[in-house]
């Protein structure tokens, strides 16, 4: 009988093959490998061309990550993903497109209500000019202005990188939050084509103001050499609708994030990152001139309603008997008996550890 050399036995413990959702000679998921492939790829895109934050390229952009994080799965799942964002996608699109004409349908423009209503809460002084009087300088921006320029454009990324974590997590309550999103951002659109109404720079440019404000969110990006960056977003505003001031939706989305994380997080810290987002989120508009401070407390004020009338739906549903969806869980197994789990909690969002594998064979 011959020995069996270390050669060998090395060689026959490791298959050549991929088996299920692991590639078992590395011991790496292959969902790992995509991530890591996706996440280089999409860097270098960044890095060349700029953060994808028109409509289409970003959700192409979110789905290929999507495929990504859940190699392994069956074909199903992967289509199951494109038409799930399908419909999401259109609603947006056509909230896009409505928004930008919202302007020219016939309805006065509010200007000099706005600078009065903030006067008169700020003793005769408007917020947006005593904040770039004491901290603007265009000629030199300061680091605080890379942050508020940071801060602005992430209303064009995290609303929708976390909506695909959700996905990826738990189509439950991905159901939910872009629900959610599209009904806010609908009462936002409603109001716009009802009460048109001009921010602070708006006021200033055309001379309803003589206070000296500027439009002027984007000078950070030259801070941290990113002046392409800048480019961007001032071409994306160029194509906006200059009255939609009213409510805001950059707070009302950052409120809805962070109400959304905060039911999901249970780490303190993080937490603490959460509920501070969406008020440097109204503090960078309103020191960038792009909204006053009422744009705020109004927008804040639309997601209160938007999460009442989600609760309602919801208890209504449940009252009414209609069974709860499924839920997709981190193991990508999918069962009516599978809840949510808070992240941080064993098997959840962000604790580094997969959840065991189950399959009906193992029951």
């Amino acid at each position: 009988m011959s020995e069996e050399t270390p050669e060998q036995a090395t060689s026959d413990d490791t298959p050549d093959r991929v088996t299920g959702r692991t590639i078992t000679r590395w011991e790496w998921p292959l969902h790992r490998v995509g991530l890591a492939v996706y996440v280089l790829v999409l860097a270098v895109y960044i890095v060349r061309v700029g953060v994808p934050i028109d409509r289409i390229g970003q959700t192409g952009w979110i789905l290929v990550g999507i495929v990504a994080a859940r190699l392994g799965r069956p074909l199903r799942d992967h289509a199951r993903a494109v038409i799930d964002w399908l419909p999401l996608l259109a609603a947006l699109i056509l909230y896009d497109h409505t928004r930008g004409i919202a302007d020219s349908l016939g309805m006065p423009v509010r200007v000099m209500e706005l600078v009065d209503l903030e006067r008169s809460m700020f003793g005769g002084v408007l917020p947006t000019t005593w904040l770039q009087e004491h901290f603007s300088n265009p000629a030199d921006p300061q680091w605080w202005d890379a942050v508020a320029s940071l801060v602005y454009t992430s209303h064009f990324v995290v609303p929708w990188a976390l909506a695909a974590v959700l996905y990826v997590r738990s189509r439950d309550i991905w159901m939910r939050y872009v629900h959610r999103v599209v009904l806010l951002s609908y009462a936002g659109l409603v109001t716009y084509i009802l009460l048109p109404a001009a921010p602070p720079w708006y006021a200033a440019d055309y001379g309803f103001v003589s206070d000296e404000i500027g439009r002027i969110i984007t000078n950070g990006w030259s801070v941290l050499g990113l002046r392409s960056a800048g480019a961007m977003i001032e071409q994306a505003q160029a194509g906006s609708n200059p009255v939609a001031a009213l409510p805001s939706l950059h707070t009302a989305f950052a409120l809805l994030v962070s109400i959304t994380l905060w039911t999901l997080v249970r780490s303190r810290a993080w937490r603490v990152v959460i509920a501070a987002y969406p008020i440097a989120m109204a503090l960078t508009l309103v020191y960038g001139g792009e909204h006053y401070v009422i744009d705020i407390l109004l927008g804040w004020l639309y997601v209160g309603l938007v999460l009442l009338i989600a609760v309602a739906w919801a208890d209504r549903s449940t009252a009414s008997g209609v069974p709860a969806r499924e839920v997709t869980g981190a193991d990508g197994v999918v069962r009516p008996d599978q809840h949510p789990v808070a992240i941080g909690a064993p098997g959840a969002i962000g604790n580094g550890r997969p959840t065991p594998e189950h399959s009906p064979d193992d029951e």
